[in-house]
């Protein structure tokens, strides 16, 4: 049974090494603001919405698939917030609301500038959010957005500016409320690439 895992452990081993010119794993944090589009509101009611700030961690990864183009999932946890003003027969109502959640992006990285020591890059694709703590409990469990944005790498550093549009509606009230993130991220990648 030893003789196997080491075998296993071996040949992933040399896999790994051998594809470290296609493939990079690596950290990231950032910050966000988000704001919540509303829809629908009732009518007699006025209900404003305001970005606030948040924050995000986790992991990228990339695998390089064909010249500048490279397929690149992440994983981080995202601190939202977002301040509601709702008016209902001239009282006004302020209320805050945080929104923690996991996000995957699935994003397409293409390299469009070249400098040797840096490069600057697109980035585009989906991002399915599960929602792990909602203050207001009237978010759905989970939502899909589209994030594109720009950003640079020289050496191990990257950073990255990104806007990310609400696909579908994510409230179970009976207004619509979709999200608008704007977010800026550093990474440092581990090994690869």
């Amino acid at each position: 049974m030893k003789k196997i895992l080491f075998v296993f452990l071996f040949v992933g081993l040399v896999s790994a090494s051998q594809a470290q010119d296609r493939i990079a794993i690596g950290l990231k944090a950032g910050f966000n603001s988000t704001k919540i589009n509303l829809s629908d509101i009732p009518s007699g009611e006025t209900i404003k919405n305001e970005a606030k700030g948040g924050f995000l961690f986790g992991a990228y990864g990339k695998l390089k698939l064909i010249g500048g183009l490279s397929f690149q999932p992440e994983l981080y946890y995202a601190k939202k917030q977002t301040q509601y003003s709702f008016t209902d027969n001239g009282t006004t109502t302020v209320t805050t609301s945080d929104i923690k959640s996991w996000d995957v992006p699935l994003l397409a990285n293409l390299k469009l500038v070249d400098l040797k020591v840096a490069h600057i890059y697109g980035v585009a694709g989906p991002v399915a959010s599960f929602i792990s703590k909602d203050d207001l409990k009237s978010l759905k469990d989970a939502n899909w957005t589209f994030q594109a944005g720009l950003g640079a790498q020289v050496w191990k550093l990257s950073a990255d500016v990104r806007y990310e549009w609400g696909m579908k509606d994510i409230s179970k009230a009976q207004f619509g409320q979709k999200t608008d993130v704007l977010t800026v991220t550093i990474g440092y990648r581990l090994f690869g690439l």
